[in-house]
């Protein structure tokens, strides 16, 4: 390909690649969606459905590759086919699940969304991990970056050259909500503890990572930031950013979660502390990310949504 960024492929660039490189005759090739970290496009090669992405980070195609382990009927997982590198970056070539995005619904979509969503969070807590370790982030290996969840937690505020948004740190220092910082980490010290089981999480169920068809979740990808530990971060992420999507109606998500854990015997303990912490943690790493990208907008909001949950 042409460019050296795989993220800045266009349509030309990408039929071509899709012939010459691969051999693969496709049609109605179309951009399907671009995130942070990767681009998407849809195509049909023969009456198949698929997509390829592109991307800098071959992990977090692998880890898409390694979630489709936990597929069910309630858990809709896109195969990943293929994996490769390009110039500058790397490819995977995946099934395609059609849908609208999670975030996009109406009210009424929402509502009767709700028990698909639902057993999808309980399909991710009930997944079988117990051959795995750790707890955080994982990669290729499946292993755990930390020993416990509240050290993962914890190490929000770290600023690594193994990160991403390394950096992150000493751009904070020159903005008045590195207070702010300060004050939630301190308070996420007091509330972090290790009293959740350990499970499978998404972490990231917006971002038109989740797609709905017929009121039933139809696909769940992008598991690159995917983490063993408590469960209700993945509730507290929807809660977290639900004023961005004001149909999102979390009372009724909460209600069916709460029969199903009944019906499966399950009550969490020190649910309130545990989504608190949950709550620092996400509005931590995005003070984080948003400061790394000089997001100064997406900033505020954060700083005040964090705000507001912590009271």
């Amino acid at each position: 390909m042409s460019q050296q960024d795989p993220t800045k492929q266009d349509i030309t660039e990408v039929q071509t690649f899709l012939a010459d490189h691969l051999g693969i005759a496709s049609s109605e090739l179309e951009l399907v969606g671009q995130g942070a970290w990767s681009k998407c496009f849809g195509f049909l090669q023969g009456d198949k459905h698929l997509v390829i992405r592109f991307g800098h980070y071959v992990d977090d195609f692998y880890k898409d590759e390694l979630a489709f382990q936990y597929v069910q009927e309630a858990l809709p997982i896109p195969q990943v086919l293929e994996i490769g590198q390009i110039e500058g970056g790397y490819y995977a070539i995946s099934t395609r699940a059609y849908g609208v995005p999670l975030e996009s619904l109406g009210s009424k979509d929402w509502l009767a969304t709700t028990a698909s969503l639902a057993a999808a969070l309980e399909a991710m807590r009930t997944a079988e991990i117990a051959t795995k370790a750790g707890y955080g982030g994982w990669g290729i290996q499946e292993q755990g970056e930390f020993e416990c969840w509240s050290d993962y937690l914890l190490a929000v505020a770290t600023d690594s050259p193994s990160q991403r948004t390394y950096g992150w740190k000493a751009k904070l220092a020159n903005y008045p909500e590195e207070a702010i910082f300060d004050w939630g980490y301190e308070l996420l010290k007091q509330v972090a503890d290790d009293s959740a089981p350990r499970s499978l999480l998404h972490s990231d169920l917006i971002n038109r990572n989740v797609l709905v068809k017929d009121q039933q979740l139809s696909g769940v990808f992008d598991w690159g930031c995917s983490l063993y530990g408590d469960h209700l971060y993945d509730l507290a992420w929807l809660e977290f950013w639900s004023p961005w999507y004001p149909e999102m109606n979390l009372a009724p998500l909460k209600e069916v979660l709460r029969r199903l854990w009944f019906e499966n015997g399950y009550a969490p303990k020190n649910l309130e502390a545990r989504l608190l912490a949950s709550y620092l943690h996400i509005g931590l790493s995005h003070i984080a990310y948003n400061v790394y990208r000089d997001g100064a907008s997406d900033l505020s909001s954060t700083v005040k949504r964090m705000q507001r949950l912590a009271e």
